[in-house]
C-alpha cells in the first residue's frame, strides 16, 4: 500500500536527520571533554580526533532511543494533521496493515543499535586503549620543557632535561630527584628515553650511563654509577579508557560471571529494548485529534524518555551498589514500559 510505504520513507527520514542533530550536539560535548584534557596535557593534539571518532558508537547508543522516538512521531503526526490517516481508517485499512512499516522500522532500528552495543563499541574500547597508550606516552614527552623542572606525582618526583627529541622520545642531560617516605635520591644520566611497557601499560624513565644518589632512613648516603636504570614513573591524571568487562563482547558477557559483568550486560541490552519499546509506543502517541495540538504529544513523549531513562540509570546505580549476581536488574524497567505499550496500543485499536 502506498501510505504504509510513505509512512515509512517519513519516518525513517525524520530519524536520521533526528539522529545526525542529536550525534552532533553529543560529539560536541565529548570534543569539549577531549580538548579540556589535552589542555592540561594528557593528551596531544592528534590523539583528539581519533579518541572523538571512536566515542561515536557511545554517541549512537545515547541518542538513537530519542532519535527513532521523535522521528516516528514527527512522520505520524504530519499524516494525522493532514488527514491522511482518517481517510486510511474510512477505506477500510486495518490497523496494523497501517502501522505494521513503522513497527518493522522500530525493529530494525533496535537491532542495529544491538550490533553497535554488543560488538562494536567493544571493539572501540579496545581501540581507545591502544590510542591512550600512545597519547599518554606523546603527552609525557610533549610536556616535558627542556630546562624546566617538571613535578610529577604530587611533587615527589622532580625531572630536569636539557633537550628533547619529541619524535623519537629521547632525552638529553638527565636529571632526576625522587622523594619518598624513607629514602630521597638524585640520578643523573647524559642520555634517557621514555618507553611504556606493553604487557601492564606502566611508563618508563631509562637513563643510561649515569650516577645515582641515594640517602636511606638511617642517613647513610651510597653511591651507584649504573649501564641502565629504568625508573617507573607515575601514571597520569585520567589514565586508562575504563574497566575490563567494557571492552567484551556481548557474547561474551552471557552469562555474567560477576557483579561487574552482570550490570555491563544489562547496560548493554538496555539501549536496544529501549530503542524497541519507544519506537513502538510512538505510534499510539502520535494519535492526533482533529485540530488538536501538534506539539502535545511530543512532549508527553520526552516526558516517558525522560522518566524511563533516568529510571534505567538509577537501575544501574543500584546494581553497581548492590554487587549482586542475582535478581531482577533492569527488567522491571522494561516490564513498565512494555505494559504502558501494550495498553496503548490495545486502546488505539480498539478505537481504530
Amino acid at each position: 500500500m502506498i501510505l504504509p510505504r510513505y509512512l515509512y520513507r517519513q519516518a525513517l527520514g525524520t530519524s536520521l536527520m533526528t539522529l545526525l542533530v542529536l550525534m552532533g550536539v553529543v560529539s560536541a560535548l565529548f570534543l569539549a571533554e577531549l580538548l579540556s584534557q589535552a589542555a592540561q596535557g594528557q593528551l596531544p593534539g592528534m590523539g583528539v580526533l581519533a579518541l572523538l571518532l571512536l566515542k561515536i558508537p557511545e554517541a549512537v547508543l545515547m541518542v538513537a532511543p530519542l532519535a527513532l522516538l521523535i522521528g516516528v512521531l514527527f512522520a505520524l503526526g504530519q499524516a494525522h494533521e493532514s488527514g491522511e490517516v482518517t481517510i486510511a481508517r474510512a477505506s477500510g485499512v486495518s490497523y496494523w496493515a497501517c502501522f505494521r512499516p513503522l513497527t518493522l522500522l522500530s525493529v530494525v532500528w533496535s537491532l542495529l543499535v544491538l550490533v553497535v552495543a554488543g560488538w562494536v563499541l567493544p571493539w572501540t574500547v579496545q581501540q581507545t586503549g591502544e590510542v591512550m597508550a600512545d597519547a599518554s606516552q606523546q603527552a609525557l614527552v610533549a610536556s616535558l620543557q627542556p630546562g624546566q623542572f617538571d613535578r610529577f606525582d604530587q611533587g615527589r618526583v622532580t625531572l630536569y632535561v636539557a633537550g628533547v627529541d619529541t619524535q623519537a622520545g629521547q632525552l638529553q642531560d638527565v636529571f632526576l630527584q625522587h622523594s619518598g617516605a624513607e629514602i630521597e635520591e638524585v640520578v643523573t644520566a647524559p642520555t634517557g628515553r621514555l618507553w611504556q611497557d606493553p604487557e601492564d601499560q606502566s611508563r618508563y624513565l631509562s637513563l643510561n650511563e649515569g650516577h645515582q644518589i641515594r640517602r636511606g632512613a638511617d642517613g647513610d648516603l651510597m653511591q651507584l654509577k649504573f649501564v641502565r636504570n629504568d625508573v617507573r614513573l607515575p601514571p597520569p591524571a585520567g589514565d586508562g579508557v575504563g574497566l575490563p568487562e567494557m571492552a567484551l563482547s556481548l557474547p561474551e558477557l552471557t552469562p555474567p560471571l560477576d557483579s561487574a559483568e552482570r550490570r555491563e550486560w544489562h547496560w548493554r541490552l538496555a539501549s536496544p529494548i529501549g530503542t524497541l519499546l519507544l519506537g513502538i509506543l510512538a505510534i499510539p502517541l502520535a494519535w492526533r485529534r482533529p485540530r488538536g495540538g501538534r506539539y502535545g504529544s511530543v512532549v508527553l513523549a520526552v516526558l516517558v524518555y525522560l522518566i524511563y531513562s533516568n529510571w534505567v540509570h538509577v537501575g544501574l546505580v543500584w546494581m553497581e551498589g548492590a554487587e549482586a549476581l542475582s535478581g531482577p536488574g533492569l527488567w522491571p524497567i522494561h516490564g513498565a514500559l512494555a505494559l504502558l505499550v501494550i495498553g496503548l496500543w490495545t486502546w488505539r485499536w480498539r478505537q481504530w
